[in-house]
């Protein structure tokens, strides 16, 4: 899905769009609708560049990604891409001037006839281009630039940093607001305590990138896409203080389904918070309430927007 802009020559002659795009949020899903109007007028191929690692992480910050890549572009083919191309993004390409950076990568590798960005992009060393100095750049060549204005969402421009404070409060509603979908991770299911199948309640612990984003700890109604089918379930995040574990981990239960999850991915689509992470006294205790969650996840997601919308 993903080409090396470097090692694996990207077909000329597109309109392109570059960004980060992480999280695929309801902002980048209008930068892509303006790629696919213009790249339908000018009969030619939708393409996108994407750094990575995100440039933050290489410059000795840490971030919760929101999306890993190959989810990204699943994401961004489903919103109009046809080419997605990788930037991979290190120390050198930090260093770079904004200068060689459009004369190098944009104009000698990828060869645009046009090019569309948001309303804050910037590149080059120390982010000292922006999309004045790039409209510039681009124009000495005969190359338009498109600049996308923000979007709104709660009165509030929607980036992906105001994503993850949302999903760090726990306030599912804003973050769906700014991607327009439920946010949901990808996982692989595998083998835990086996604790869930004593209380009656089997559960797939789901094993995500270790820089996945998360919301904050707590049970959750979730909707999950298993094998292609979408299941209802009941979700922990975080700790199991009732067994005195600290290490958070995500275990998802899901209802009027049966079969053997380990070894396969899941998609765990976050709808509704339900309630904090709690110590009981007693594993009886524990197996009531989980038995009350899912009662709740049932009546939480009986008023749901269907999965596909959650996945956009």
């Amino acid at each position: 899905m993903w080409r090396d802009v470097f090692t694996e020559p990207p077909t000329p002659g597109g309109v392109l769009a570059i960004g980060n795009f992480d999280g695929v949020h309801i902002g980048h899903q209008e930068v892509l609708r303006v790629l696919a109007v213009a790249s339908r007028a000018a009969g030619t191929q939708a393409t996108v560049l994407v750094p990575d690692p995100h440039p933050l992480r290489v410059l000795g910050g840490r971030l919760a990604i929101l999306t890993p890549l190959a989810e990204r572009g699943r994401l961004l083919v489903r919103g109009g891409a046809e080419q997605l191309l990788r930037l991979p993004f290190d120390a050198a390409l930090a260093s770079m001037a904004p200068e060689e950076f459009v004369d190098h990568v944009v104009l000698g590798l990828i060869r645009p006839v046009r090019v569309v960005v948001g309303f804050n992009f910037t590149y080059g060393s120390k982010a000292r281009g922006d999309a004045r100095s790039l409209r510039a750049q681009l124009a000495a060549h005969g190359v338009p630039l498109d600049v996308v204005p923000p979007a709104k969402a709660l009165g509030q421009t929607v980036s992906s940093s105001r994503v993850r404070d949302a999903l760090g409060r726990g306030d599912l509603a804003a973050a769906r607001g700014m991607l327009g979908r439920d946010f949901a991770v990808r996982g692989e299911v595998r083998s835990g305590a086996r604790r869930g199948r004593t209380l009656g309640f089997p559960t797939a612990n789901v094993h995500c990138e270790p820089d996945q984003a998360m919301p904050a700890p707590g049970v959750y109604a979730v909707r999950c896409l298993v094998d292609g089918r979408v299941v209802a379930g009941a979700a922990s995040l975080g700790p199991r203080p009732t067994f005195d574990e600290d290490a958070p981990l995500l275990e998802v239960h899901l209802l009027d389904f049966s079969g053997d999850l380990y070894g396969h991915d899941l998609v765990v689509a976050f709808a509704a918070f339900l309630r904090p992470i709690e110590r009981y006294a007693s594993e009886e205790e524990l197996r009531l309430q989980i038995a009350r969650d899912c009662e709740d996840a049932r009546s939480a997601l009986g008023v749901a927007t269907d999965f596909g919308d959650m996945l956009g």
